[in-house]
């Protein structure tokens, strides 16, 4: 069965800006994927360039899933990694829009000041699902468990170079799902991305926001089942 492909095979995890893994365990729960299956990469450097060795030879059934920045980085590298799958929540391939520049600057500067949690209830955070307070909570835990690591995330999201080129050379199957009220990454930006690989595919989640494992890991597992049957 596809659930079992899934579940038996090793996972690499790349969580957003001020995300850990955590972000993919109720998703990855559903699939039945065990704790030892799952491999997360810290985004603690600020150069796309400097994640390179985190995909070479790695097991050429390895599941590749990426959200937000950690989507982004993944995506950047789709052209050099021997995985079996790549899988991209709420991805933007393009280099980042430079009129974001100063949010992300001020969003820094509040959370170095502040704490990761503080820095976001402080900001208009969309959230969707059947348990919007639950998903803010996951978020505010997460953002505080990872407030050292927003110097390196800023630089990361403001010089990445765009992911289209990468993508178009990806060898394995990629799966671009973007939330259709994503209000970080846009459909047409996921659906671009998809469009860009020569085995991709595009799935948008209807209800969903920029957080949707979290909103409704059941529903993304549900999509991700949908390339593999």
């Amino acid at each position: 069965m596809a659930t079992d492909r899934l579940s038996e095979s090793p996972w690499l995890l790349l969580p957003g800006t001020l995300c850990t893994a955590a972000v993919f365990d109720d998703f990855l729960d559903v699939l039945g994927v065990g704790t030892a299956q799952r491999h997360a990469l810290s985004l603690n450097s600020p150069c796309i360039r400097d994640y390179g060795a985190a995909f070479a030879d790695i097991p050429a059934d390895t599941v590749v899933c990426g959200f937000s920045l950690g989507a982004i980085v993944a995506a950047h590298h789709a052209n050099q990694m021997t995985a079996g799958k790549l899988m991209l929540f709420g991805l933007n391939p393009y280099p980042d829009d430079p009129s974001k520049a100063a949010g992300r600057h001020d969003l820094a500067a509040d959370v170095i000041a502040n704490g990761g949690a503080a820095a976001l209830k402080a900001r208009a955070l969309a959230v969707h699902g059947p348990d919007t307070a639950k998903t803010r909570e996951a978020i505010y835990q997460m953002a505080n468990e990872t407030t050292p690591l927003i110097d390196a995330q800023t630089r990361l999201a403001l010089t990445r170079p765009g992911a289209l080129p990468a993508l178009a050379q990806a060898r394995m199957p990629v799966l671009s799902l973007t939330g259709s009220h994503d209000q970080n990454a846009s459909t047409a930006q996921g659906l671009a991305a998809a469009e860009a690989a020569p085995h991709g595919r595009f799935i948008c989640l209807e209800g969903l926001g920029h957080y949707a494992l979290l909103e409704d890991p059941a529903a993304c597992a549900k999509a991700a089942l949908q390339v593999t049957e």
